[in-house]
């Protein structure tokens, strides 16, 4: 699979609620990156099928691991919190 012509940044994030919030504490299935309508994608499971793509702000790859690691936990914390209440 060669590179997207239009540059390194990722464009699209997987969606599907099996690849976000349930795979934060699974094992990579493959790689976390896949092309999809000529342009990086990024699922956090690295599945190879079922995706549900949203395009998102163009990013590095690292950026947007950093963004899943640090940011996006403190985003689901009190949703998690609100619903043992």
């Amino acid at each position: 699979m060669g590179a997207p012509a239009n540059g390194n940044l990722v464009r699209y994030r997987c969606r599907a609620n099996d690849h976000s919030d349930a795979g934060r504490n699974a094992t990579l299935a493959g790689s976390p990156v896949t092309i999809y309508e000529g342009a990086w994608a990024y699922c956090p499971v690295g599945a190879g099928a079922e995706h549900v793509w949203e395009a998102i702000e163009p990013v590095s790859l690292s950026a947007l691991k950093v963004i899943e690691i640090i940011v996006r936990p403190r985003e689901i914390g009190p949703r998690t919190r609100e619903a043992r209440a």
